[in-house]
């Protein structure tokens, strides 16, 4: 699986951790990244984000974490600005729509926040993840337009949180095997001058079966490549060759082999 040229830059999308990088880049036919931590799934008019945690910082105070729940979030003027660019017919969150599925007033809000922004025709549908459990009786509680599944097939590719153990057979399609498009592991790399600067910016991994996803939340720490292990197996028997980091408006590709 590799990389091709951006829609809206003259990156080649070759690649390496310098250069001007662009906002979109093709994977390939029919699959665009996007730094705004998103994908696009052309043929099927999906848009796809991982981990958007809503409610995060209510659930902390919650349980005890003196929070500022004032910060600015802007995960629903991010996820408007991709709608609009990319008018999806259906919106798929691969898992921990919410940080945790409590019936508390600012959970409720964020939930039917999130279903105003959807333009008319447009489905919203959520992969389970760890953090959802509960997120059905929410939805049932409080009439959400979502649908809750344990996993979605688009074309070729398996979309699912990727904290679970997944049966092979779910995989198969025309006897090539799908590729898994995953959240769950906050993928990020941390980026150096070799001297004594260094950032953590979320990213991208692409391997030949399996790409993850960055969070979409901005409380998401991160798990560091190379230095923090993986959560999940999907994540830790995949053998990642591309890395492209969301630095910003623009996307970089830094090859790991």
């Amino acid at each position: 699986m590799s990389a091709t040229e951006s829609t809206n830059s003259p990156a080649d999308g070759r690649g390496s951790a310098s250069g001007a990088g662009s906002l979109r880049l093709g994977l390939q036919a029919g699959v665009t990244l996007d730094a705004r931590r998103a994908i696009y799934f052309s043929e099927a008019q999906t848009l796809a984000v991982a981990d958007v945690h809503l409610g995060y910082a209510w659930v902390q105070r919650q349980r005890g974490a003196l929070l500022p729940v004032a910060t600015p979030d802007t995960t629903y003027s991010r996820l408007s600005a991709l709608l609009s660019d990319y008018s999806p017919r259906e919106v798929v969150v691969l898992g921990d729509l919410v940080h945790q599925a409590v019936a508390l007033p600012a959970v409720e809000r964020a939930l039917r926040a999130l279903g105003e922004i959807l333009a008319k025709g447009m489905t919203l549908t959520v992969c389970q993840g760890n953090h959802d459990r509960d997120l059905g009786v929410l939805v049932n509680q409080w009439s959400l337009p979502m649908r809750i599944v344990s996993s979605l097939r688009v074309g070729r590719y398996q979309l699912h949180h990727g904290d679970g153990e997944p049966d092979v057979s779910d995989f198969r399609l025309d006897s090539a095997d799908a590729i898994q498009v995953i959240g769950h592991e906050h993928p990020a790399l941390r980026l150096g001058d070799g001297v004594a600067t260094a950032v953590k910016v979320p990213c991208f991994l692409v391997a030949d079966e399996v790409i993850v996803v960055p969070a979409f939340s901005d409380w998401a720490a991160g798990c560091v490549f190379g230095r923090d292990q993986f959560l999940g197996r999907v994540a830790r028997c995949a053998a990642f060759h591309s890395a492209f980091a969301c630095l910003g408006p623009r996307l970089l590709r830094i090859p790991l082999k």
